[in-house]
């Protein structure tokens, strides 16, 4: 018994009654062979229903006698329909059907699992892919039928499903969550030619166009996505997205304004609307969106900052603290919050020794910032450390931020405080 049929669950009972029953990369190789002899033809992946928490729950042996029936079922009908089979792995076996089409393709998977449940109380999914089926190579077909199976597991046990562009994205969304985003788009491309007005494809797509920083190809794809489905929410905010991430504020505004009008509950988009009416000074605008969309997240660190600036905006400095503090349980490090919630606690005159901590958090996070160094120079200044205040103050000006006020400021109240 060879390495690839040992780990199998039911190896010794399936290598007793199917001896020449090929495994693993064996299959693969007869499947390459099969593909080129023939020019129409399907491949069936079926598989045993969560073998995994069965194998957990009942255990190898019992287990193994339904795989072998699985095998048995498969063997007596690869007699009548002249297919070719092997094992594809863990309680999965593999057909190849010569001149068969879909349709045939379909009814023969619902008579596999016809005649399985008469031998066995589980069941079995199937996954089934067909040549021609443009634009792919016959060598593709088999892994088609495997997507096509990881397509069923979304309907639940006991599934036929065809290969098709859902295949295809959701096999694209499994390489995106995996990092491989070249592989995803390639993926994604190819469900756009499957079927061109799918519009889950083209906003997937632009989405990994827009994690590449390829703007314009995002906008290109969602776009394409808008003109199949004018309503598309996501599509509609995405192609906002992109647009803003070219600091095109303006048409971004309006499109999220667009898909806010489509979902009026999606609390990102009303996030996002704050952010740009925040961004364009437009205050009383912003809170009206930051405020619905906060009620409903409690996560997002940009838009607790955008509402905490409004605040500030406002001169509610105690509603702006609330704020940025929900910003910094967002995302600890985001120095911008940290060195404004201290800034704010130095205003109230509260908590002096936090917001000192904050601010030189924040000083520590961008070193380069000369509005934080000058804001933990007045800090130091109020509790009265004038030689800590006059470093941070005098760096604060050396990097452009006008500190020469309150550097004159600190020097004369440290003169003083030396003088007694």
């Amino acid at each position: 018994m060879s390495r690839s049929e040992e780990h199998l669950v039911g190896a010794q009972a399936l290598k007793a009654d199917f001896p020449y029953m090929l495994i693993g990369e064996d299959f693969e190789v007869l499947f390459e062979v099969f593909a080129e002899e023939n020019d129409q033809f399907a491949a069936l992946v079926i598989c045993i229903d969560d073998f995994e928490k069965k194998l957990k729950d009942l255990g190898q042996t019992i287990v193994s006698t339904v795989v072998v029936k699985l095998a048995r079922v498969v063997d007596d009908m690869s007699e009548a329909q002249l297919m070719t089979w092997g094992c594809a792995g863990q309680g999965c076996f593999a057909c190849l059907c010569r001149n068969m089409d879909q349709i045939q393709a379909v009814e023969l998977a619902k008579e596999l699992q016809r005649r399985f449940t008469l031998l066995s109380n589980e069941t079995v999914s199937v996954g089934l892919a067909v040549f021609p089926f443009w634009p792919f190579e016959r060598g593709a077909v088999l892994a088609n039928a495997q997507k096509a199976l990881d397509h069923a597991a979304f309907f639940g046990a006991n599934t036929i499903t065809p290969f098709d562009a859902v295949s295809l994205n959701i096999s694209a969304d499994k390489l995106y969550q995996y990092g491989d985003i070249d592989g995803a788009v390639e993926e994604f491309k190819t469900a756009a030619m499957v079927d061109s007005q799918n519009v889950n494809v083209h906003n997937s797509l632009g989405v990994c166009y827009g994690v590449q920083a390829k703007l314009d190809l995002a906008i290109d794809a969602f776009e394409t996505a808008i003109e199949i489905n004018p309503k598309d929410v996501m599509a509609t905010y995405n192609l906002g997205l992109a647009y803003l991430k070219q600091e095109n504020r303006d048409v971004a505004l309006e499109l999220f304004l667009k898909a806010h009008s489509l979902d009026g509950d999606n609390p990102d988009i009303a996030g996002h609307i704050g952010m740009c009416y925040q961004e364009m000074g437009q205050v009383d605008k912003a809170l009206g969106y930051l405020e619905g969309a906060v009620e409903k997240i409690s996560w997002g660190t940009a838009v607790f900052r955008a509402l905490g600036d409004c605040y500030l905006e406002k001169d509610l400095p105690r509603k702006a603290a609330k704020a940025f503090e929900k910003a910094i349980k967002a995302h600890p490090k985001d120095a911008k919050s940290l060195n404004t919630l201290g800034h704010i606690y130095g205003m109230l005159g509260e908590n002096l020794e936090i917001a000192i901590v904050l601010a030189e958090e924040s000083v520590s996070i961008d070193r380069n910032k000369g509005l934080y160094r000058c804001r933990l120079g007045k800090l130091y200044l109020q509790v009265g450390n004038y030689d800590k205040a006059l470093k941070e103050l005098r760096k604060a000006d050396e990097l452009g931020q006008a500190c020469s006020e309150l550097i004159a400021e600190a020097e004369s109240r440290a003169a003083v405080y030396r003088g007694q």
